[in-house]
């Protein structure tokens, strides 16, 4: 099995997008919807910060994940475990001098590759609301660099699936822009029509489904791979607790061990818990958009879900954060 594993900036050291700044700017694009009798982007401006905000505290949290994994998966080799020490070592894949594989990917590859997937995605989401956004400007832009935008996010939708490892049913088109709905949105473009923007938005719904399902897909093998390791090594931790030979000592440090190994899954699965559950409503959120454009008084409680799920997850990269920086501070005092 060959993981590609894209070159991804050190963990986020400060927040991606300000408290303030970022609830600011989806008050004011919801108070847009509000106040303009026009075609407005306000809507899609709220749309783009919330996933803008989903997707760097997803990011964050996922670095955290992913060192986690990656420390654990020492500890247990460098205790003797044969088989995780051989699964470190890769092959080279026939007729690719450049790639690599490996048998049975050690879960922090998997980890690794799954925050680059799901990165890949949100940046997806992230350009196709920022491009209705301009196609909703007075200004709008022309068919050919819409037709032009919208092939090249298709096309990072596709790697980004790639990167989580889902795929898509045999008869379902991997597109953020489905064929059907970039030619309304062409037609959109010609006579400016706000039936016509409606239509368009209505009719790539079905896109939108497929892509956030392929992302809540992806989200629940991971959380699958997650408790599959927990599982193995709560095991071998409580078996250990259990041996009538250990030490009063031995038996405490083993259950401390397991204590700590609970509080750290519970924490690290609600991060997945949180953006399986940001996909799942995506859909909704998309349909707030044709909502707010035919009817401007309506509110985007779903856009703004998002946005709160992004702060959550922020959240808990700093929750994750500070226990791992605590328990390195205890182990370099004792």
């Amino acid at each position: 099995m060959t993981i590609p594993i894209a070159q991804r900036p050190a963990p986020i050291a400060h927040r991606p997008l300000g408290f303030f700044g970022g609830v600011l700017a989806v008050a004011l694009a919801i108070l847009g919807v509000a106040g303009c009798a026009s075609i407005s982007p306000a809507p899609f401006t709220a749309l783009t910060t919330s996933i803008q905000q989903l997707r760097d505290g997803a990011d964050a949290s996922l670095s955290v994940v992913h060192e986690r994994a990656r420390n654990r998966y020492i500890d247990e080799a460098a205790a003797g475990d044969g088989a995780k020490v051989g699964a470190l070592l890769l092959t080279q894949p026939a007729g690719d001098p450049f790639g690599w594989a490996s048998p049975d990917p050690p879960l922090f590859l998997k980890a690794a590759r799954f925050r680059e997937g799901v990165y890949q995605l949100n940046s997806v989401l992230v350009g196709y609301a920022g491009l209705l956004g301009q196609l909703a400007s007075p200004d709008l832009v022309s068919s050919g660099t819409f037709e032009q935008l919208a092939k090249d996010l298709n096309g990072n939708l596709k790697t980004a699936v790639q990167s989580l490892g889902v795929s898509a049913p045999p008869d379902k088109e991997i597109a953020i822009f489905s064929t059907l709905a970039t030619g309304a949105f062409r037609a959109y473009l010609q006579n400016k029509q706000r039936s016509s923007l409606l239509e368009a938005l209505n009719g790539n719904h079905p896109a939108i489904q497929e892509a956030a399902e392929l992302g809540a897909s992806a989200v629940r093998i991971a959380a699958a791979a997650l408790r599959n390791e927990y599982d193995l090594t709560s095991q071998k931790l409580a078996d250990l607790v259990a041996k009538p030979t250990l030490s009063s000592s031995e038996k405490q440090a083993a259950l401390r061990d397991l204590v700590e190994l609970d509080d750290k899954f519970i924490k690290e699965i609600s991060v997945l818990r949180i953006l399986h559950q940001s996909y799942m409503a995506l859909p909704a959120a998309h349909r707030e958009l044709a909502t707010g454009v035919a009817d401007p008084k309506r509110g985007l409680p779903m856009v703004r879900e998002l946005f709160e799920s992004g702060r959550e997850l922020y959240r808990l990269y700093e929750e994750l954060t500070k226990s791992d920086k605590k328990k390195e501070f205890t182990r370099a005092t004792s």
